[in-house]
């Protein structure tokens, strides 16, 4: 195998090791993004104390309605059961039944509006229920997904892993160093191929001599301009 033939199989493991390497981060971070959850769960809450305050508030228009109409039924039983004969004192209950009765109506359109505003917040803290559960429930799921793929893609960098062990061992790669240097400032590809007299990876038109060297098994040839390893893919 020639040497650039060596390098280009040794960048095809390592692009392969830093593609899964990348994806994983990739994953972890969408894994540890709770902001949507945070949200509905914060929704939630917030709609189940406004919830409670609303039925509060009803429960209390609820019992002003029953003292009021305990207070009625006082004033009418001291008004027709006989107790209370003087004119004046009968006078003044039947205007007390008339007040009485006037407030009541007033207890009792307060109490219709505390249930409709009760009724639109449970409607509401419902909805922010079935959002945080549909929004749990789709997170359940893309956590097992991607937890799967975390695992075959640890799987796969430790067969390239492997499969780099194997390609260096016994191999005396005296452009090792040169081939990790170019991978570090040449965004990851340190050897590229060399197709119809031009570089694949910035377009440059490579010299017949500089190609001719680049098919050599033994020597490494660089492309004039990228200064990528060049491999023709026919050594």
């Amino acid at each position: 195998m020639s040497r650039s033939k060596t390098l280009y199989q040794l960048q095809i493991f390592d692009s392969g090791i830093d593609q899964a390497i990348k994806r994983i981060q990739a994953i972890e971070l969408i894994l540890s993004d709770t902001k949507e959850f945070d949200i509905a769960l914060k929704n939630k809450e917030e709609h189940n104390n406004i919830l409670d305050e609303k039925r509060k508030a009803l429960k209390s228009t609820e019992h002003n309605v029953e003292d009021q109409n305990r207070k009625i039924a006082q004033n009418q039983n001291k008004l027709y059961g006989g107790a209370v004969t003087n004119p004046k004192d009968l006078e003044d209950l039947q205007l007390e039944s008339v007040s009485l009765h006037k407030y009541v109506s007033v207890l009792e359109e307060r109490q219709l509006e505390a249930m409709f505003e009760s009724d639109q917040a449970l409607e509401i803290f419902n909805q922010s229920s079935a959002r945080l559960e549909e929004i749990t429930v789709r997170k359940q799921i893309e956590s097992a997904t991607l937890s799967t793929e975390i695992i075959y893609l640890e799987s796969t960098i430790s067969t390239l892993q492997e499969d780099r062990s194997t390609l260096l061992t016994g191999t005396d790669l005296l452009e090792l160093p040169i081939y990790e240097a170019l991978r570090k400032s040449s965004g990851g590809i340190a050897v590229t191929l060399m197709i119809n007299s031009s570089c694949s990876s910035c377009g440059s038109n490579i010299p017949s001599a500089i190609e001719q060297e680049a098919r050599s098994p033994t020597k490494l040839s660089f492309c004039p301009a990228c200064k990528r390893i060049l491999y023709p893919g026919s050594s």
